[in-house]
């Protein structure tokens, strides 16, 4: 991994080879090219690794390197963005093995830019074009201009993303609402009433449909929801540690926290579990429930309570939205089938 670190600083982004890939990611290069044409079995950690290494690369698929006898699907994905790095792998999966290849284009935020690199997709003999996560914050104007130009040349465009989306391209997205409802109505079945929401920033959306979520079902059985008992913080382990304890220390009456996103719930039980076997608060000498958002192996292997819309489900979505335009039909945004259901992991 360092060798890769090494390579990115010398290489310039048009240069990189599948070569720099399988390097980067600990695989082999035929590895990289079975996982790219969409053949052979690898391991889900090792397609993980892969697409992590293009997105840290920065590589793109040249388009003879696509078989032109299989339909292909355009990726527009965010550089830094969280939910579409972890959503890839799957997403991936998904669309080879409902036999499409794959163009990936990595976009930075800036509105020619993305104009630019949907552009240069299109010219690429795609039959459909995603744009993932932070790309669908973009200025509604720029995303109406690439939903003329797809539907100009009959394209399938859908769009995929962490919160809901009003338009101009609609978006497969988890139902964050309903999930933290559903969280919530477990903890009072627990006889839980004073229930928090630890982490997400301030201007979170999915954060703010989480905590819509949690207001109406505690409303619902009669219990008012404190503001003073969200707390935001960055998703880092130290910063949610340190919110997680002064949440705590603030509120002593709190029976129960849900967690932004893995990194939240990690912080929370560590912080619950060290200061429980040092004696340091009295109020950590009772049970704390702890439920948690987002697909992650780590808390699930922690056994702790996770809530999540799989990322295989919305896969599936976009593959579903995908084909309904490629027979012709029309996805507006408000179309039921973009919006996904949570389930408890």
């Amino acid at each position: 991994m360092a060798n890769g670190g090494t390579m990115t600083a010398q290489k310039p982004r048009n240069k990189i080879t599948q070569q720099d890939v399988a390097r980067l990611a600990g695989v082999s290069v035929s590895a990289v090219s079975l996982v790219l044409g969409g053949k052979g079995r690898i391991s889900p950690q090792g397609v993980a690794r892969i697409y992590q290494a293009i997105e840290q690369l920065g590589y793109q698929l040249p388009a003879t390197a696509v078989p032109a006898s299989l339909p292909r699907i355009g990726l527009l994905l965010p550089h830094d963005c969280d939910f579409s790095a972890a959503l890839l792998p799957a997403l991936a999966k998904t669309l080879q093995q409902a036999g499409f290849t794959l163009a990936l284009s990595y976009v930075d935020l800036h509105p020619s830019r993305l104009l630019a690199q949907a552009g240069t997709l299109l010219t690429q003999d795609i039959c459909g074009m995603l744009v993932c996560g932070r790309l669908l914050n973009d200025n509604p104007d720029v995303l109406q201009a690439l939903s003329s130009r797809a539907d100009a040349r009959h394209i399938a465009l859908t769009g995929i993303s962490a919160h809901h989306h009003p338009g101009p391209v609609a978006a497969v997205h988890p139902d964050n609402a309903l999930a933290a409802h559903q969280a919530t109505d477990a903890l009072l079945k627990q006889q839980h009433k004073h229930i928090a929401y630890l982490g997400g920033e301030n201007h979170s959306l999915v954060r703010a449909e989480r905590l819509g979520g949690l207001s109406v079902a505690l409303g619902k059985a009669g219990v008012a929801f404190s503001p003073s008992l969200s707390l935001p913080c960055a998703a880092t382990f130290a910063d949610a540690s340190r919110a997680a304890e002064q949440l705590l220390k603030q509120h002593p009456k709190i029976s129960a926290i849900l967690c932004d996103n893995p990194t939240v719930l990690q912080a929370a039980h560590h912080t619950l579990l060290s200061g429980t076997q040092a004696h340091r608060w009295r109020l950590f000498s009772r049970r704390i429930a702890l439920t948690g958002f987002g697909e992650c192996e780590s808390s699930l292997k922690l056994q702790l309570p996770v809530i999540a819309a799989r990322h295989r489900t919305l896969a599936r979505r976009v593959l579903e939205c995908l084909q309904h335009q490629l027979d012709g039909n029309t996805l507006l945004p408000g179309d039921p089938r973009l919006t996904v259901p949570a389930v408890f992991l």
